[in-house]
Parts: C-alpha cells; sequence; structure tokens
C-alpha cells in the first residue's frame, strides 16, 4: 500500500466512524427502528398469546435465516424483545406463582438480551454466527413454553 492509500484508509474509516456516533447502537439504527424504519409489534394481553407471538416470530426469524435473508432478521427479532419485555407483567397478571414469574422473567430477560447477538450477526451478513445466536433461542423459549399451562386464561 502507498503512504496515500494508507491515509486514504484511515480517513475513510474514521468518517464510517464519526458518522455511527449518536446512534442507538453500532449498527447504525436506533432500537425501534428496523432497516426499513420503525418496528411495531402488537403485543398479546395475555401469557399465552405472547409465547405464541414470540414461537411465531421465532418461526419467521428461523425460515429467513435459512434462506439468507439475513438483512429481514431486524424486524421479528426486535418484535420478539418488544413481545419479551412485557411476559413478567403478563405471567403475573395471569396469576402465577412467584417462583413461576421469576423464571419467566429470567427468560424473558435472556430473549431481550439475545437481540444485540442476532442483529450484529446478522448484519455483518454471517449466517453461521446467525445461525449460533438464533439458537440459544430455544432453552429459554422451552422454559417460557412449559409455564403456558401455569397461566390459565387471562384475567
Amino acid at each position: 500500500m502507498t503512504r496515500f492509500t494508507k491515509a486514504l484508509a484511515v480517513v475513510m474509516s474514521l468518517g464510517l466512524a464519526l458518522a455511527g456516533l449518536g446512534c442507538g447502537d453500532e449498527h447504525g439504527h436506533k432500537e425501534g427502528e428496523g432497516h426499513g424504519g420503525p418496528v411495531t409489534v402488537e403485543v398479546p394481553d395475555n401469557y399465552k398469546d405472547a409465547v405464541a407471538k414470540i414461537e411465531s416470530l421465532k418461526a419467521e426469524m428461523g425460515g429467513l435465516i435459512e434462506k439468507g435473508d439475513l438483512g429481514k432478521v431486524h424486524p421479528p427479532a426486535e418484535k420478539i424483545k418488544k413481545v419479551a419485555e412485557k411476559l413478567p407483567e403478563l405471567a403475573t397478571k395471569a396469576g402465577m406463582k412467584a417462583a413461576d414469574v421469576k423464571e419467566v422473567n429470567e427468560a424473558a430477560r435472556t430473549l431481550q438480551g439475545l437481540f444485540d447477538e442476532m442483529d450484529k450477526a446478522a448484519d455483518a451478513g454471517k449466517k453461521e454466527e446467525t445461525r449460533a445466536a438464533f439458537a440459544k433461542y430455544d432453552a429459554p423459549m422451552a422454559k417460557l413454553k412449559a409455564h403456558v399451562e401455569h397461566a390459565g386464561h387471562s384475567h
């Protein structure tokens, strides 16, 4: 590389880094904004339906990953995060025991935490890393589904 090329690479890298400042995250989009604009989701008003909604979104996300449509993974991943945020409240509303609500809270927080890993891998176009992040959704989902029977009906 010539000195000019190296200097140009440094300037370009710095410009790209500075362009990302002030954004909501390191991917260049604010939370609540997918790659096509704001991400909204209607959160069901009961635990059972909310878990079913997450399962549906997870299936959608899995299909996108398998097709290699990694650029479209952000919206369902963020919707899962948003629905998961409401699960502890819905579990309490459903009359679950405190120990069950605690487990739901832990599983929901795990799902919320997976969003960044999923989004980063998908944004980078890394299919295997995206698959690996996707696989991490299984354990918390199993815990959430196990509590559906304890949720009864919405109150």
